[in-house]
């Protein structure tokens, strides 16, 4: 009887176990950013995993792995259980541009994940320290023109900070060099310190830089200004023609392929409430960011429509593969 007994009870006790594990989530969440600390990326990441860990009841943490334009970060996802516990919180480079822009990689974007959903549109933003006497892209012009010897610096090769960037190397003749950095938080630094002439940013990790006077911005990618810069001109007022140009970022949230639906559906619920609250939404829209907190198959239309452009663009403006 006592044997039953014990029996009965390590029965129910892994029963129970079983039945906790399969209430979703009942452990520590880990959001994966494959770009560096203090750029826009980390700063959704962040503030959307604050919000989740009190509207999910478990622990949701940041985990930055960056280099090789956002790759090492979304290859750890991709071959991570696809139980909802590691998601990837990225940009449209390591989903896109990473396919045309390495010869191999050890993750496929197409097939191994899942979109969860695009959080915001941030546009990007071409600036120069104040250091370079440059206030407009005229003055830019000018001091190309010259002959001055100078160089640009994007959020890492292939992506659309490079791709905007060498196109406008290309309009003005200017033969700027390439400065990559591994994420916009080193290229605000570098614009901060004068490293660098010319920078391409998100408007969010360079907002408060502007509005203190310490960079000054040039032009902003996309069909519309932005709101919080609206002094600042796109690229297509000032007369360039690039379609590139009408393009912006997206940050969004993907979790591995074959993560269960309920999963991904509760992630999505909980993504669009937090992002859509008023506080959230203020904060993200106070510093340049656009709301777009998709659902999941918002998501794969837009990936699908904005995958063949960005390919091609960095094949015709010959960014070698790696």
């Amino acid at each position: 009887m006592i044997k039953l007994f014990v029996a009965a009870c390590a029965a129910m006790t892994l029963s129970m176990a079983a039945q906790a594990e399969d209430v979703y989530p009942s452990r520590v969440i880990r959001i994966v950013v494959p770009y560096a600390a203090g750029g826009a990326t980390d700063f959704i990441a962040r503030t959307v995993g604050e919000r989740l860990t009190k509207a999910m009841g478990q622990p949701v943490v940041v985990d930055n792995k960056a280099g090789a334009a956002g790759a090492i970060g979304a290859a750890e996802v991709a071959r991570s259980k696809p139980d909802g516990y590691t998601l990837l919180l990225t940009i449209t480079d390591s989903q896109i541009n990473n396919t045309a822009l390495y010869k191999t990689l050890t993750y496929d974007p197409q097939k191994d994940f899942v979109g969860i959903t695009q959080i915001v549109r941030s546009p990007a933003l071409i600036s120069t320290p104040p250091g370079t006497h440059i206030k407009n892209m005229a003055d830019l012009k000018a001091k190309t023109a010259s002959g001055a010897k100078l160089s640009y610096g994007s959020w890492g090769i292939g992506g659309l900070g490079q791709l905007a960037g060498e196109s406008l190397n290309r309009s003005l003749n200017a033969g700027m060099v390439h400065v990559p950095q591994r994420g916009e938080g080193p290229v605000v630094t570098d614009l901060l310190t004068g490293t660098i002439d010319v920078g391409l940013s998100s408007v969010a990790s360079a907002m408060q830089h502007v509005q203190a006077g310490k960079i000054v911005p040039l032009a902003v990618l996309g069909q519309q200004r932005s709101t919080t810069l609206p002094n600042v001109p796109t690229m297509a007022e000032l007369g360039f023609k690039d379609p590139l140009y009408d393009s912006n970022v997206w940050i969004g949230m993907l979790a591995p392929a074959k993560t269960p639906q309920a999963v991904v559906d509760r992630l999505a619920k909980e993504v669009r409430a937090a992002v859509g609250s008023p506080e959230i939404s203020q904060r993200f829209e106070s510093r340049g960011m656009e709301l777009t907190h998709t659902t999941t198959q918002q998501d794969a239309d837009t990936y699908r429509s904005e995958f063949g452009v960005i390919t091609q663009r960095i094949r015709d403006l010959n960014i070698e593969p790696r």
